[in-house]
Formats: structure tokens, sequence, C-alpha cells
């Protein structure tokens, strides 16, 4: 299983899918620093420190030894300041692969900007609007894959759309999870741009395909890349051609109406 420690007692914690929800901090009042410990998930306890604090745990935790050893005796492989979803699949693969890891934590809860809060009767987002990475199918399901290398799995409840639009000029478009729909959407709102629409989401969904299809565990290894080009030849020549160029520029190619194009930017901002 994947640890969490304490940032103040260094003493693990075995993370727990069953999460508290985070609690909604009025602007006005700070969040609780050092020393302050709450309850977690099923009667543990988290320390919530400050990110100096943590930083400082950190340190003193590395120079205990040059294995980098704890305040009472453990020595880690790793340490990972901050528990966001980066740095708990940092954390977790790493625990995976048999490292003893130290992860510290400010809040009384991991996730960092893919939590929530409440307030008056509404949930909103902390950062995060949008995330992927959760299909079970081809490559690009990277937390599927990460919660998977640790024997975890999360149940994702479908929505059948992604994203609402509300754009000036009364525009609205509903971003539908399913691709077939979500073109059926656009052209049904730009009808006289109904062949720049299949064009361009068609060479939107030629890129995808071909990243979906290829095992990318690093992009910085030149004989690992050159391993996945005798693979998937085809794939990674597409790649290579659409990838340096600007998704507006490409788009404007093949449409001319200004609110469409309008709407692309948005959806390349927020995707």
């Amino acid at each position: 299983m994947p640890l969490l420690f304490s940032p103040l007692t260094a003493r693990c914690l075995h993370h727990s899918p069953r999460l508290p929800a985070p609690i909604a901090h009025h602007p006005s009042r700070p969040r609780p620093l050092g020393g302050e410990t709450r309850g977690g998930t099923r009667g543990r306890r988290v320390a919530v420190v400050s990110e100096r604090q943590a930083a400082a745990a950190a340190v003193l935790a590395a120079e205990k030894s040059p294995g980098g050893e704890g305040g009472d005796g453990e020595r880690y492989d790793a340490i990972v300041v901050g528990s966001g979803i980066g740095g708990l699949v940092a954390a977790t693969q790493l625990a995976a692969k048999g490292a003893r890891v130290l992860v510290l934590e400010k809040y009384i809860i991991p996730g960092g900007s893919s939590g929530y809060y409440r307030r008056d009767g509404f949930t909103f987002d902390v950062g995060s609007s949008v995330m992927f990475g959760f299909s079970d199918k081809g490559n690009l399901n990277l937390i599927t894959q990460a919660l998977e290398a640790v024997g975890c799995k999360m149940e994702v409840i479908p929505d059948p759309s992604t994203v609402h639009f509300h754009l000036p000029g009364a525009l609205s478009v509903l971003v539908h999870r399913e691709y077939n729909d979500f073109i059926e959407e656009l052209v049904s709102k730009f009808p006289h741009e109904k062949e720049g629409i299949l064009k361009f989401y068609g060479i939107c969904w030629k890129i995808f395909n071909s990243l979906n299809s290829l095992e990318l565990k690093s992009l910085e290894e030149p004989l690992y890349l050159f391993g996945q080009f005798f693979k998937k030849p085809l794939e990674c020549l597409t790649l290579a051609y659409y990838l340096p160029q600007n998704a507006g520029d490409i788009a404007r190619k093949f449409i001319k109406d200004q609110q469409l194009l309008s709407f692309i930017d948005a959806e390349v901002v927020l995707l």
C-alpha cells in the first residue's frame, strides 16, 4: 500500500481511499498551521503544518542519514513534499517498486487542487475543473494505471457531458462525453461550418488515437522512444507532424466563423 506520513511525527499512516471531505475555509479565516492535529479516517491523526514546516521536516529527515532517516529511526529512499495528484502518483509508484517513501502534506487530507469544498449548499472545485486518466482502456488512463500499481481501484461515475460552455452572443455548447454526440452538437450550432468542423476535429481525434495507442512511459529516453517508433511508426509520425503545431492555427485552416474559433480557443485553454 502507498504510505502517507504525518509531517510532524513522521509516523506511517496507511492511505485509505475513504477520505473525509475537505473543510471549507472562509477567506478571512486562515487555515490551521503547525502543531494542530485533527481526527482522520478511522481515528487516525494527521498533523497540519505550514509549507515552511513541511520543508523543514523534509530537510531534517534527509539530514539524519545519507539514506534519509526519520526522527524515529526509519530510513526513507525518497521524500515527497506535497500530496497533490503528482506527489501521490510519484510516491505510490516508488512504493510499488519497494521503496520506503515519506510524504509531507500541510493540509488535513491529501489531494491538492483535485479536492472540493462546500458552502451555502453548493460544491466548488478547489482548482481542477476537469481531470482525465480514469478510463479502463488505452494508454492515457494514467491515474487508473497508477492506482492499479498499488492494488487500488477508483469507482468512477460516467457523466454524459464533460463541460457546458456559455459564451458571449448567447452561445451555449455542451461538450458530450461521446465524440460523435459532441460533433453533432457543434454542427447543429454552426451548420455552415460542418465541413471544417469534421476536418479539424477529425485531426484532433487522429492525434488522440495515436497518443492512446502508445505506451509513453518516458518522453526523455531516446532509446525507449526509438523502440516505440518501431512498434507504432505511423502513430509516431503523426505525433511528430502535429504536436509542434498550434491547435488554433490548424483550426483556422478549415474554419472561418469567428464565434466558432473563439469556442475552440476557449476549449483548448480549458481542456
